[in-house]
C-alpha cells in the first residue's frame, strides 16, 4: 500500500454536514462587498492587543450618553476617592427628596377618620334595606334583626367597603376613645372587634396568639371595678352562651391569647356594652381605649366550674373616660 499524502493525513473525522458548512462558510462571506466607507455614528477600531488591521464596526456614543449621572469631582471638591463618593451620595439624595416634595404636593393625606363615618353609614343604610326585606317575608319573623346584621355586613364586605381590613395589635387608624357604636356588627365593619359573637378576637404574631380586642358585653360576669381597671372573665364554659352544659375553661383560643398578652406586655382593645334601654335591650358599644393584662387568675365560676379571669389596666395618657 502507498503512504497517504500529508493532505490526506491530516484530515479530520468530522461528519460530512459539518464539512459542507465549513465550504459554504467562505463563499457567503466572499460574496459581501468590504466595507469601507463607514456611515455617520459608525467608525473603525483597532484592538489594542493586535497589530493587525482589522476593522471592526463600533457605534460612537452620543455625548449625552456618556455624560454622568452625579456632578464632577471638580464641583465635589474633594481630594480622596471616599470624599468624591460621599459628595455623588449626597446629591443625588437631594435630588430624590426634590422630586418627592414635588410629588407630595399632589397628593392627598389619606383620612381614616372620613372613611370610618362614610363606611358605618353604608352599612345602615344596607341595614334598614335588610331588615325591611327579612320581615316582609311571611316565614321570617323571629331572628329577622339578626340576620339582617349578618347580610347587611357581607354585602358591605363584597363592596370592599370595609375598613382596616387587616387584624392589628394597639389602635385602629379613624376610631378614637369614646366613639360609639350602634352594633356589635358594626365593630367589624371599622375593624376594632372582628368576632360576630366571640367576645375575645386575637391573631398570630411571631409563632403566638396575641389578644386584639375584648368585648364585654355582660354575657359573662366581668367586674368593672373603675374606668382604669377591668376584671374580665375568658371564654368557654358557660351554659348561658350556646346553651352547653358548663364546664371548665381551657387555657386555648381567647384564654390563651390573653395570657400570651400578658407575657408579651401588649396592647389589647376594650370594647364595652352599654345597656341603653332594660325594656328593648338596646346595647351600645363603647370603644374605651387600649389596656395590659397585668394579671391571670383561675377561680371558681357561678356554676361551680373553673373560670379564667383577667386583669386588665388601662393604659395612662389617653383621652379620659365617663363611665
Amino acid at each position: 500500500m502507498g503512504a497517504k499524502s500529508d493532505a490526506e493525513s491530516n484530515k479530520l473525522d468530522v461528519p460530512s454536514s459539518s464539512v459542507k458548512a465549513m465550504h459554504i462558510k467562505p463563499r457567503i462571506l466572499r460574496d459581501f462587498p468590504v466595507i469601507r466607507d463607514f456611515p455617520p455614528g459608525f467608525g473603525p477600531s483597532v484592538s489594542a492587543s493586535s497589530k493587525s488591521n482589522t476593522r471592526v464596526l463600533v457605534k460612537r456614543k452620543s455625548m449625552e450618553e456618556t455624560k454622568p449621572l452625579v456632578f464632577s469631582d471638580d464641583k465635589c471638591g474633594g481630594t480622596s476617592k471616599r470624599t468624591n463618593m460621599m459628595c455623588r451620595n449626597k446629591e443625588n439624595e437631594d435630588v430624590v427628596n426634590k422630586k418627592r416634595s414635588v410629588v407630595s404636593k399632589y397628593l392627598k393625606p389619606i383620612d381614616n377618620r372620613k372613611k370610618v363615618e362614610e363606611s358605618l353609614i353604608l352599612f345602615r343604610e344596607l341595614l334598614s334595606k335588610r331588615m325591611a326585606e327579612l320581615k316582609a317575608k311571611s316565614g321570617i319573623k323571629n331572628g329577622a334583626t339578626r340576620l339582617a346584621y349578618i347580610a347587611a355586613a357581607i354585602d358591605l364586605r363584597w363592596e370592599r367597603k370595609w375598613v382596616n381590613v387587616d387584624k392589628r395589635v394597639g389602635a385602629v387608624p379613624g376610631v378614637e376613645v369614646g366613639d360609639k357604636f350602634e352594633c356589635a356588627t358594626e365593630l367589624n365593619v371599622v375593624g376594632l372587634h372582628r368576632q360576630f359573637q366571640g367576645g375575645i378576637d386575637y391573631m398570630v404574631k411571631g409563632g403566638q396568639k396575641l389578644a386584639t380586642s375584648i368585648v364585654a358585653s355582660g354575657r359573662y360576669v366581668n367586674d368593672i371595678i373603675s374606668s382604669e381597671v377591668l376584671i374580665y372573665s375568658g371564654q368557654g364554659g358557660n351554659p348561658s352562651v350556646g346553651r352547653s352544659e358548663p364546664k371548665d375553661q381551657k387555657l386555648e383560643r381567647g384564654n390563651l391569647a390573653l395570657k400570651n398578652s400578658m407575657e408579651a406586655r401588649t396592647p389589647v382593645r376594650v370594647i364595652r356594652g352599654s345597656e341603653v334601654s332594660k325594656a328593648s335591650k338596646t346595647v351600645v358599644y363603647i370603644y374605651d381605649g387600649l389596656y395590659l393584662v397585668d394579671k391571670c387568675m383561675q377561680e371558681r365560676g357561678a356554676f361551680g366550674k373553673l373560670v379564667f379571669k383577667f386583669e386588665l389596666r388601662r393604659i395612662p395618657g389617653q383621652q379620659k373616660l365617663t363611665m
